[in-house]
């Protein structure tokens, strides 16, 4: 449904990571999703533009989040968590599987 709404699959795939995660950059949703960098750079511009994100850097990334001071936000996010409560725990699974925010600097990487 969101697909429809939005007009693009990489435009639902970030909705659903930001209602999720709270927090997403762009490299790390085309790198976890498989999806075009700069077609997800694009479309978080896009967001930001129309008032629904907002952006700050942290270093050399730019993290988006939702702008809470939208009067759009809330029914949005409404609208988001009616789709994603009907995603099946498979679909879950595959979507949301990476960490959507970047590891802080000098953090040791524990590999399990």
């Amino acid at each position: 449904m969101l697909n429809t709404i939005f007009g693009s699959q990489i435009a639902q795939m970030i909705m659903l990571l930001l209602y999720r995660y709270e927090e997403v950059y762009a490299y790390e949703i085309s790198q976890g999703l498989k999806l075009n960098l700069r077609g997800v750079q694009e479309q978080l511009e896009k967001f930001e533009n129309a008032n629904l994100l907002v952006s700050r850097t942290v270093g050399r990334t730019r993290l988006y989040s939702f702008n809470e001071q939208s009067s759009f936000v809330k029914p949005l996010k409404d609208l988001i968590e009616v789709e994603y409560k009907k995603l099946s725990e498979a679909d879950k699974k595959k979507i949301f599987t990476k960490r959507m925010r970047p590891r802080r600097a000098g953090k040791e990487i524990i590999n399990e």
